[in-house]
């Protein structure tokens, strides 16, 4: 909690309470001082004060919660109000789902085993049913022709590929040039900065349970938003959510692109995703539950193959 005084208040020591409310009233209340301090003969005071910073740990139902900060006396901030969320493990759904893996590094496979899902490598024969494959972040050496070319044989029988990183997808130079579509198009990073796309999720499974459909909240899904876009690919069969940036300072003002969706390949799927998911399993609550809901579309997806 900061105080942005730009010498309105006098030098002095103010009262601040600062407390956070969420679904069961409050859960944590803290009473300390904002102090101003006098500036220097001839100099100005502080733009802003340092209020409160700490780190506190917090129990109680998962759901939408407000911190809030008041000066009890002498002045009336127009801010002191910052909503956030807390999300509980346990609300996440357990797949009983075997999937086959592919550059999955050990630590998502275990948060995967410890929720129901059962692991195979893609290295392994395939089955005789059509397979769920995660491709993750592949080394130089996995990610070669021949095995690019048995990923697609096993798409087009009936499978359905999610990459969870466009990383997998990288080849020399192209960043898309490992896709297997005959229509490839490209991929990029959209420079967000002060001006920047909205990332807009559709009502769709892949989003259940998460804040959607609409514009993509950074307040909410914060480093889990991706600055990676697809586009020019062949059209999708299914679309679950897309960028847009509207007066861009870019000729023609515009750009959007995908950011998760199906496209089909034979009898199968390949489900592309820009979101940062790998690096934010098990640290970030979206991150954890749309890879879930992905395995359980993709899984939906093979069956009905």
């Amino acid at each position: 909690a900061v105080l942005a005084n730009e010498d309105v208040l006098p030098p002095g020591d103010y009262p601040v309470t600062l407390r956070v409310c969420g679904p069961a009233g409050t859960v944590w209340e803290k009473g300390t001082v904002a102090h101003i301090p006098a500036p220097a003969a001839g100099q100005d005071g502080p733009l802003a004060v340092p209020v409160f910073c700490e780190e506190i740990r917090l129990e109680g139902p998962a759901g939408t919660y407000t911190f809030a900060a008041q000066l009890e006396r002498g002045g009336a901030p127009a801010g002191g109000r910052l909503s956030f969320f807390l999300s509980d493990p346990a609300d996440l759904p357990r797949l009983s789902q075997p999937v086959t893996t592919w550059g999955v590094d050990d630590s998502v496979a275990s948060w995967l085993l410890a929720r129901g899902v059962s692991l195979r490598p893609f290295a392994t024969a395939p089955t005789t049913t059509p397979e769920v494959i995660l491709v993750g972040g592949l080394s130089p050496t996995e990610a070669t022709e021949e095995s690019y070319l048995e990923l697609q044989r096993r798409i087009a029988g009936g499978g359905v590929a999610v990459f969870l990183t466009p990383a997998a997808l990288r080849r020399d130079e192209d960043a898309v040039g490992w896709l297997p579509l005959a229509q490839k198009g490209h991929g990029y990073a959209f420079n967000d900065w002060l001006y920047h796309k909205e990332c807009v999720a559709r009502r769709h499974p892949i989003f259940d349970g998460l804040p959607a459909p609409g514009i993509l909240e950074w307040d909410y899904y914060g480093p889990v938003l991706s600055p990676f876009l697809f586009e020019g690919q062949e059209p999708l069969t299914d679309v679950a959510a897309a960028a847009f940036a509207l007066g861009y300072p870019t000729p023609g003002g515009y750009a959007s692109g995908v950011q998760l969706g199906a496209y089909a390949l034979g009898a199968g799927q390949i489900i592309l995703n820009a979101f940062r998911l790998l690096e934010n399993i098990n640290h970030h609550p979206a991150a954890d539950r749309l890879l879930l809901n992905s395995i359980r579309y993709a899984a939906n997806r093979a069956r009905r193959a």
